[in-house]
């Protein structure tokens, strides 16, 4: 995958991530506290797979559409 997209992974995790601290921050949440931990986890972990991606580490996972055997 380019590095487009990696960043893109970056910044949806960092964006999720952010909806999920400015809830958890605000007087009057109007969603429950799981869909704030699961808004933070999962923003954090896509961050992480995203900058993972970035360094090139995640170079074993094959592409969509490659085909076991193909190299």
């Amino acid at each position: 995958m380019n590095r487009m997209v990696w960043g893109w992974t970056i910044a949806l995790g960092l964006l999720l991530a952010r909806i999920g601290y400015t809830e958890l921050e605000a007087a009057d949440a109007v969603l429950p506290e799981w869909s704030i931990l699961m808004l933070v986890t999962g923003g954090l972990t896509a961050g992480l797979l995203g900058v993972t991606g970035l360094l090139g580490l995640l170079g074993w996972v094959p592409q969509p559409g490659a085909r076991l055997g193909d190299q």
